[in-house]
Formats: C-alpha cells, structure tokens, sequence
C-alpha cells in the first residue's frame, strides 16, 4: 500500500466529508489532526498513534478503525 498515493484525497467518517490529506499531514474540519509518514506511521508528534498496515486498515491506538477505500480515500468506521 503506496500511502503517497492518498495525499490530495478526502477523509471521511462513515459517508460523512470532514477532511483532507495533504502531503505528510492529516486535516479534519480545516484543522491539522495528525502527521503520516510515507511509510503509513501515524503521529501526534512526537508520539506515534498508529499505522496503515499493508491491506490498508487504519488502526489508531491498536485499534481498527478505518480503511483505505478504492479511491485512496481514508474512511474511519467511527469518531476516532
């Protein structure tokens, strides 16, 4: 999974718009939410929250949360 290929694309809770992914970081409701690294590390710097593993699961504090859709869109299942 190219993590990369989701920078520009939307965030999304359930089918709800309420972000953006911009290049290394994560924007929901117009505000910085957490950094992602090229390699799918998720932090709130300088702690790491959480991953993209290689299937495309989101997992925060090690929980599933979400997935990366077709369109390279992240999707949470729920309000992280």
């Amino acid at each position: 999974m190219l993590i990369i290929d989701s920078f520009g694309k939307n965030i999304y809770i359930g089918d709800k718009l309420v972000g953006y992914i911009d290049d290394n970081v994560l924007f929901i409701n117009g505000n910085k939410f957490a950094e992602i690294t090229d390699d799918g590390k998720i932090y709130f710097p300088p702690k790491q929250i959480g991953y993209v593993d290689d299937d495309g699961s989101i997992i925060i504090n090690n929980k599933e949360v979400g997935y990366i859709d077709g369109d390279n869109n992240f999707r949470f299942i729920k309000a992280i």
